[in-house]
């Protein structure tokens, strides 16, 4: 055997084992194993309130007194759900009518004014886009009495068009964020192939902009939907009437002067939250679409 023959042997790497690979699977293992553990962590964190709620909302008054708020029902009240929606009805219904023109008005606003900073040009475009979104920055509690003037002197105060027009302003400025960088990211040959087939500027927006926007849209639908919805402190500014309140204003009813009946608040709050539940799943798929587009390139 030569020299160069046994160097050959010497340096020649073992058959069968690549310790870079080795270690590469055990750690791609380990960070699986990782995820998965923060991911349940995460999750039961997040479903503590929620299962509190239910537990809570099935069980007496006395009950939750005695053994505390997390201890097992000793009875399972489901007629508290009951109770509680036929209370809660009114509120519902109100909540309703102040939430869906809200959420429209705010998508019919921000819509067009994401495709006209987008596409069109004109002087003053990029500053005009700057103070739209810098009106989101405003803290909302410096607004709360210039706002309550504001609509007791048009005699709007204790109506539903007041929280309209108030979900509306407050809203816009992230929705035309969302939309004009959508609509940025949407190829400009599209609107110099139509403008060339002598489609105007209505026909653009309408035929394929707002067609090709729909992720961003099912995506601000969900946000706005649950903001709105969600929304406590204009229901508490603008209202005065049983029947121009919101929900979240609603489940405050069963707070009694002397006691507070805890399992009729948490049904209220259960059943509070099966709209903005139920059009999330309506919405999932393009919401989760709108979420991650752009994350991933190729």
């Amino acid at each position: 055997m030569t020299q160069s023959d046994a160097n050959t042997l010497v340096h020649q790497p073992t058959q069968g084992f690549d310790r870079g690979t080795l270690f590469e699977r055990y750690e791609a293992k380990a960070a699986g194993v990782s995820q998965t553990l923060l991911l349940l962590v995460l999750a039961a964190v997040f479903f503590m309130p929620i299962a509190g709620s239910l537990l809570t909302s099935i069980r007496t008054v006395e009950d939750i007194t005695v053994n505390g708020a997390w201890a097992l029902p000793s009875s399972y009240e489901w007629g508290n759900l009951g109770i509680a929606f036929t209370k809660m009805l009114p509120y519902l219904k109100a909540s309703l009518i102040i939430t869906l023109p809200s959420v429209f008005g705010t998508l019919l606003v921000a819509t067009m004014s994401g495709y006209a900073l987008s596409r069109m040009r004109f002087q003053g475009r990029i500053w005009m886009f700057l103070v739209i979104v810098s009106l989101s920055f405003v803290p909302v509690h410096t607004q709360l009495i210039p706002v309550f003037k504001l609509m007791s002197n048009l005699g709007l105060h204790d109506t539903f068009t007041a929280q309209i027009i108030v979900h509306i302003m407050r809203h816009i400025p992230f929705a035309v964020l969302i939309m004009t960088n959508f609509f940025n990211t949407v190829p400009g040959e599209l609107r110099e192939a139509a403008r060339i087939d002598g489609a105007n500027e209505w026909t653009i927006f309408r035929r394929i902009y707002v067609p090709v926007a729909r992720p961003a849209i099912s995506a601000l639908i969900v946000l706005e939907f649950t903001w709105i919805w969600n929304d406590l402190l204009w229901g508490l500014v603008l209202t005065q009437g049983a029947g121009k309140k919101p929900v979240t204003v609603g489940i405050l009813a069963f707070e009694g002067e002397y006691e507070i009946a805890y399992n009729m608040i948490a049904s209220g709050a259960v059943i509070a939250a099966l709209p903005t539940l139920a059009v999330f799943l309506i919405f999932q798929k393009q919401f989760i679409r709108g979420m991650t587009m752009g994350s991933v390139k190729g």
